[in-house]
């Protein structure tokens, strides 16, 4: 089995109902990237109906949004993030600040 890494950030909550890693606004993902291509969403986002069986809370593995401010070396070094739907119905890190 995979071990995390602690010193990712966690992710305090997610919203996003229709994820596979998501259970009661708590993502179970081992470590998520946020971004693709520069554009904030969850790149990690699965929408199948098949949940995935809760183990650990989720961490942020790698982040493409380097113009945020809590972006170094393109790991999120927040407190922790959340993640949400944003009103085109499409995944966002709600922390993102841009730098």
């Amino acid at each position: 089995m995979a071990t995390v890494n602690l010193d990712l950030t966690p992710i305090h909550q997610c919203s996003v109902d229709g994820c596979t890693f998501n259970a009661a606004t708590s993502c179970h993902a081992p470590a998520i990237t946020v971004g693709d291509h520069g554009a904030n969403h969850c790149a990690t986002f699965l929408g199948i109906p098949t949940k995935h069986s809760p183990t650990s809370d989720g961490h942020v593995g790698a982040c493409q949004l380097s113009d945020c401010t809590h972006n170094s070396d393109l790991t999120c070094h927040a407190d922790s993030v959340e993640v949400g739907v944003e009103a085109a119905g499409g995944t966002r890190c709600l922390t993102y600040s841009a730098a």
